[in-house]
């Protein structure tokens, strides 16, 4: 499957970028949004002349109605919209302030299901596309210092999943992407060890075909994606024990 027009946002670095440039390959017309322009600047050139971009921040839902909006201006449709801006960070609870959780909220949930809304209108008057979110396999369950990250990917799962039921019938397809750890400029900052760590353009590659297949949810690796199934069956009581039995001194 191939699509003539897409929209990335977080497409400066990382997943998007990677996104961008297989996309921009096969032919598609993209659009990336950032933060940064100087980012975006460089990453247009890596993407090639298929590629453009639009600065915006995420966090600010009326910037990314208008950033939205200009991106269909700019490609004449949107076959592929991907919300997949997003920021982490994993701090104890007993150490959590509010000053970090609703920045992660902002742009993990109120940024990426703006996103989301505001394509949608583009799409039901196109008679169809694919929209897209990124989130994380944190979702499955609350992480062990991850309360607020854990909390933004589950919710925004939930958010695709009643879009796409509304949207069954309307040619709309809607698809949950839950990568585990990817070589990104966001997981470069974690200090503890990430099993099944993956290249960000070998998930691209494996993303891209999930969605070509008609994916409603795509958890990988899949050795990562058996890891988070089991902890989810682990009984609360057991799982209260394993994960209190982190050594959080190393955050101190």
């Amino acid at each position: 499957m191939s699509w003539k027009t897409a929209l990335i946002t977080g497409g400066s670095t990382g997943i998007g970028l990677e996104l961008a440039k297989a996309l921009a390959k096969r032919g598609t017309k993209v659009v990336i949004c950032g933060r940064r322009q100087s980012q975006l600047d460089e990453a247009v050139k890596e993407i090639g002349e298929n590629g453009s971009a639009i600065q915006c921040d995420v966090a600010d839902p009326a910037a990314v109605q208008r950033m939205v909006d200009e991106a269909h201006q700019r490609l004449g449709s949107l076959e592929l919209v991907i919300a997949n801006a997003g920021i982490g960070g994993d701090k104890p609870a007993a150490r959590l302030k509010i000053e970090d959780i609703v920045p992660m909220l902002q742009i993990n949930v109120i940024g990426a299901c703006a996103t989301i809304t505001a394509a949608i209108p583009h799409l039901l008057a196109q008679g169809g596309g694919h929209l897209v979110g990124i989130t994380s396999v944190a979702g499955y369950r609350g992480l062990p210092t991850s309360g607020a990250y854990s909390a933004s990917k589950a919710a925004f799962s939930t958010f695709l999943e009643s879009v796409r039921v509304d949207l069954f019938k309307r040619n709309v397809k809607v698809s949950d992407v839950r990568p585990g750890f990817i070589e990104t400029p966001l997981t470069a900052k974690n200090k503890f060890p990430m099993p099944f760590l993956m290249p960000a353009d070998r998930a691209a590659q494996k993303i891209l075909g999930a969605l070509a297949s008609g994916r409603r949810v795509y958890a990988f690796p899949w050795p990562m994606w058996m890891l988070i199934k089991v902890v989810t069956m682990v009984p609360g009581w057991l799982y209260d024990r394993l994960g209190g039995s982190v050594d959080f001194r190393k955050d101190a």
